[in-house]
């Protein structure tokens, strides 16, 4: 009984000095992570778009005035109530970036 308690000691105890050897070296090559997108800042995050349009959603609890960024003059902000969803018109060539509050 003793040499079978000694054996399963010494297994024991080889796998558990393994275990971190082997994440060692798994750990040391780096890896790239892949590229998160930051969330847009404030309540008005934008939805989608189309030609002459673009959807602005409000996720807070309150009503916002908000619009978008694009090339050029952006649009005029426009209200949107509290959870809301609210289209702004957009000029031709306009592809909105993001959406902003006002």
């Amino acid at each position: 009984m003793n040499r079978l308690r000694s054996a399963l000691v010494m297994a024991a105890a080889g796998a558990l000095l393994a275990v971190p050897a082997a994440m060692g070296t798994a750990s040391a090559a780096p890896v790239a992570a892949p590229a998160v997108k930051a969330p847009e800042p404030g309540c008005a995050k934008l939805g989608a778009s189309g030609q002459w349009w673009a959807d602005i959603h409000n996720v807070c609890g309150h009503t916002i005035s908000a619009s978008v960024e694009v090339d050029g003059f952006d649009p005029s902000c426009i209200q949107i109530g509290p959870g809301g969803v609210g289209r702004i018109g957009l000029d031709v060539g306009d592809e909105p970036y993001y959406a902003y509050e006002c």
